[in-house]
């Protein structure tokens, strides 16, 4: 090291000390930092720099950064104490999160006390850290002996029901601590909880299920040693059980542990779990494997298949979950394209045997258990699956080759299996055309299969009706087939439902299908499939449905027919006008349910007319030369109008829809989330409605909605989280951690494919939350955040920038936000300074704040004159603005410069800035406004500096003036 590098160590050091003594601990590590850097290694003095910037660390409340550079510096000099008191200074405070950092504090305290014996902090720092071990030990000691006691009871046979009961529960509260589930491991907890598997007890069974998945949660190796004495065979017994409660804890067990194994909980590692790599492939894939035969399996409950499927939908069709084995044993194969678990899944088998139990009918054999929501799960996950493999025309080509071949399979053992055959492969084909329905919409060019269908509702056996209708509702969705079944098979729904030996669950399925042919036309007034009045009718029939059925099932099929009977205005201000009928809407709704969201979900979306949201109107030339080409153009109905809409949007939120769509919003179709985010921004349209979207818990279903679904599902859902955002008072709107989540899908509306009114709602919800806390403004700058916003500030569009503007004066009081404008070599700086000089009041005013923000700091301020030629012109003429507020701003901006440095005030002083500060202050002597009183404060801090710097004199017969206010609080007051 040479001699000028050692002098200028040593000098970036005593700068470091010297913003130490002046409470600047920032630029004291920068100054320490450099000093480090300066030093070559070996050097013994690079021991003090560590240890002051430790020092600073703690002023920082760093702790973490503070015990590594103490550590740092006793690897240099180990019997340094002031390194040493300081490491344990940092470690007592992490132990307050971590314990596993008290013995360390306590034993390095032990070391410092023998070095520094008559130190009376040292001692103090000992009493202190000595209590809290002994503490810790007498807790942990009673801890263990709990959980040994707590275990014995649980699996002792002769303790009575209720502590068994009582044990488990206990064992469920402790699991949930890290620690606690780290000693139930340790004590053979896995052993004597996969005892309490066979108990006969469903709730010592439910928790000791319970207590296993808190096992699982964040360990990868305790996960595994648990799949290895619970094994999968077990579990997969317990999730195939008919009771709903075991099913459902037996299946979030498997998710927990997939989680773990596959690192999807994001929970961070330490130590040796970080370190240890282990090929799960095998495992998982037995997993996929065994999901599979459950699929099939005829001893599988029917809540049991609808988790299985489940487990599949949440795993498989994703580039993480299950997908992980393609990263191991199977990375070399076709499979390392990054389709990942769902050609595996494909490969398997899964997709065709989805489509055959998709198929199952009462008479097939095997006749598989199903709940009435079996076939809605497994067309959701057909959808998940072909959303995320059909990625590529091959990929599309091969999904729909499977499904097709399957379905002709099945026609193909007509001769064989009879009629059987036939009904399994219709019942397929609607399972098809609820998930993925283009693929479906092939399948039903099939020759003579639409035929079938047509011939299957003409024959009077109940379950081959039943099938029929339901297929041929499925297939309306195209208007080439609805057509072909108006022509058709319009009749013999009709005799269907007038028929009085029909049963009501193939009436109500026959009038969904009338519903859906009368609605071919959609919501165009001017066209109709039957006679006028007639869809009234068939409204008024699904309401008897509705109303007066006790079996949901039928109520769930009569919201589906209003669901498309509500394409009709008429018949949307019949159902509005109804209470009852829209009370029954909502009951419904929050019954839950897979199989309700559509048709409830429809028919709300129908009455607020969501659909009209990302449609782009029809210019009056578009429509002019479609009629001259004597083509039709569909024309809305009046009482579409937005009057309307607005009197039955009014109607349903005080009916409670908001707690309907919340209910509903646990499905998990993308395109059924797509609904319920249209009919949620709808609502929100009205800033009446938007507290009470989130007082019933809207906005924290928004949330998910606006992060995972189709692209415009998530522009509608985060376009609502907006409009709340604006004008909710975020920390009531968005409390804690759902602030930070709410940064998200507020970036996301800012993409250049989302509308400008998506754009502008998106950066003034952001301005909201900026304010709320210095993390949401670090969450704001992570992930380009500074450049999508940025980009804003240029735009052309006069709104747009404003707003952009306005969030950045929210965000430059954090550091990472400042140190962009700090950094030379561009010209943000000057471009907010030009902004001031602009016409637009709200613009001027954003951009001064956040010039007053920035000139907090000196050469923020000395950089004003530089690179701006016109900067007087423009601090003249807003200083001047008789707008309070703006004023008040530029006074800040003026006042800091001065106060920056006796060269700048110069500057200021010889310019006809110091004219404008005194005008101001005269014109405000007398004012008692409490803004213009804010001017004046400012005014007097600049005539201060100057006359502190000596560049002017205080006129005799001035007031002694009173103490003026600190920069900081001036600048909060801006």
């Amino acid at each position: 090291m040479t001699e000028a590098a050692k002098t200028e160590a040593e000098l970036s050091k005593e700068q470091g000390n010297q913003h130490f003594k002046a409470g600047e601990y920032e630029e004291a590590i920068s100054c320490y930092t450099q000093a480090l850097k300066l030093s070559e290694k070996g050097d013994k003095g690079k021991a003090v720099y560590y240890k002051n910037r430790a020092a600073c660390h703690l002023k920082l409340e760093e702790y973490s950064k503070a015990a590594a550079d103490a550590s740092k510096a006793l690897d240099i000099s180990g019997n340094d104490s002031k390194a040493l008191f300081r490491k344990c200074q940092a470690l007592e405070h992490l132990s307050e999160e971590n314990p596993q950092h008290l013995t360390t504090a306590y034993k390095d305290a032990m070391q410092l006390l023998q070095m520094e014996p008559k130190d009376s902090q040292v001692r103090a720092m000992l009493v202190r850290l000595k209590d809290r071990v002994m503490k810790l030990s007498t807790e942990k000691h009673a801890t263990t002996n709990r959980v040994e006691q707590m275990l014995k009871i649980a699996s002792g046979k002769e303790e009575s029901l209720e502590n068994k009961r009582k044990a488990v529960s206990n064992l469920i509260v402790l699991s949930r601590e890290e620690a606690g589930a780290q000693l139930i491991f340790r004590e053979g907890g896995i052993q004597g909880l996969d005892l309490l598997l066979d108990h006969q007890d469903e709730e010592i069974l439910l928790n000791a299920m319970m207590a296993l998945t808190n096992l699982c949660y964040g360990h990868r190796s305790r996960t595994m040693a648990l799949l290895d004495v619970i094994t999968l065979p077990k579990i997969c017994r317990l999730v195939a059980r008919p009771d709903e409660k075991v099913s459902n804890g037996a299946t979030s067990l498997v998710q927990a542990a997939i989680r773990a194994v596959t690192g999807l909980d994001k929970v961070i590692h330490r130590g040796a779990e970080e370190a240890v790599v282990i090929d799960n492939s095998a495992d998982l894939e037995q997993l996929m494997k065994a999901l599979l035969v459950m699929l099939k399996d005829k001893r599988v409950s029917g809540i049991g298949r609808d988790n299985v499927i489940d487990l599949i939908i949440k795993n498989v069709p994703k580039k993480g979950g299950l997908g992980i084995i393609i990263k191991t044993k199977l990375a070399q194969s076709k499979y390392k394209d990054g389709i990942g678990c769902s050609e595996l899944f494909i490969d398997m088998g899964g997709l065709k045997d989805l489509i055959v139990v998709g198929g199952n009918v009462k008479d097939s054999d095997p006749c598989l258990p199903m709940t009435e929501e079996t076939r809605m799960h497994i067309s959701v996950c057909l959808t998940r699956i072909y959303d995320d493999y059909a990625i590529h025309d091959e990929a599309v080509r091969r999904y729909k080759d499977i499904c097709q071949s399957t379905v002709q399979g099945l026609l193909g053992e007509v001769e064989k299996r009879g009629m059987v055959a036939n009904l399994e492969a219709i019942q397929a084909l609607t399972t098809i055309l609820h998930g993925p329905f283009d693929v479906g919409n092939i399948i039903l060019g099939i020759q003579a299969i639409m035929n079938n269908m047509i011939a299957l509702c003409a024959v009077e056996e109940p379950d081959m009706q039943m099938i029929a209708v339901e297929a041929m509702i499925a297939a309306m969705s195209k208007k080439n087939r609805s057509t072909f079944i108006l022509s058709h098979g319009a009749g013999l729904l009709k005799g269907i439902y007038k028929s009085e030996s029909a049963d009501d669950a193939i009436k109500v399925r026959a009038l969904v299908g009338l519903s859906k042919l009368g609605s071919i036309y959609g919501s165009d007034g001017t066209r109709k499939a039957f006679a006028e009045g007639s869809t009234l009718k068939l409204a008024k029939h699904c309401r008897k449905f509705l109303l007066t059925s006790k079996e949901r099932d039928l109520r769930r099929w009569a919201a589906e027919g209003l669901a498309y009977l509500t394409m009709d205005a008429d018949v949307k201000e019949f159902l509005v006008d109804d209470p009852q009928t829209v009370r029954a809407i909502v009951e419904l709704a929050k019954a839950g349910g897979v199989n309700v969201v559509y048709g409830v979900g429809t028919t709300l979306n129908n009455l607020v007319n969501g659909y009209e949201y990302g449609n782009e109107e029809q210019l009056p030339e578009m429509k002019k030369l479609a009629k001259f080409a004597k083509q039709h153009v569909p024309e809305p109905h009046k009482l579409d109008s937005k009057e309307h809409v607005d009197t039955r949007i009014e109607k349903l939120v005080k009916e409670g829809v908001v707690v309907s769509l919340v209910a509903l919003a646990k499905t998990e179709s993308h395109a059924e989330r797509e609904l319920l985010s249209r009919i949620f921004l709808a609502i929100t349209e009205r800033e009446a409605h938007r507290g009470i979207t989130v007082a019933q818990g809207g906005a924290k279903v928004l949330i998910p909605m606006a992060n995972e679904g189709t692209d415009k599902g998530k522009w509608f859902a985060g376009q609502a989280l907006a409009k709340i955002g604006i004008t909710t008072n975020p920390e009531i709107a968005f409390p804690g951690q759902r602030a930070l989540e709410m940064v998200r899908p507020m970036k996301k509306l800012l993409d250049m494919d989302a509308s400008a009114l998506q754009n502008f709602e998106a950066l003034m919800a952001l301005t909201n939350l900026a304010s709320q806390s210095e993390s949401v403004r670090n969450r704001i700058f992570e992930d380009n955040g500074f450049a999508l916003i940025e980009h804003y500030m240029f735009e052309d569009h006069e709104m747009l920038k404003r707003a952009a503007i306005q969030l950045m004066c929210n965000l430059v009081s954090s550091k990472k936000w400042l140190e962009k404008y700090q950094s030379t070599g561009n010209d943000r700086l000057k471009y907010i300074v030009l902004l001031c000089g602009e016409d637009d009041f709200e613009l001027v005013k954003a951009a001064a704040g956040t010039l007053a923000q920035l000139t907090a700091h000196k050469d923020m301020c000395e950089r004003i004159p530089d690179e701006v030629k016109s900067w007087v012109d423009i601090l003249c003429e807003v200083g001047a603005s008789p707008m309070p507020d703006i004023q008040h701003r530029m006074m800040v901006v003026i006042a800091n410069m001065m106060m920056a440095s006796k060269e700048l005030a110069t500057k200021i002083v010889e310019t006809k800035i110091l004219d404008v500060v005194m005008a101001v202050r005269i014109s405000l002597k007398d004012d008692a406004d409490p803004t213009k009183q804010k001017v004046r404060k400012c005014v007097d801090m600049a005539l201060r500096a100057a006359t502190d710097f000596g560049l002017i004199k205080p006129a005799s017969n001035l007031e002694e003036q009173e103490a003026l206010p600190a920069q900081a609080e001036l600048l909060n007051a801006s």
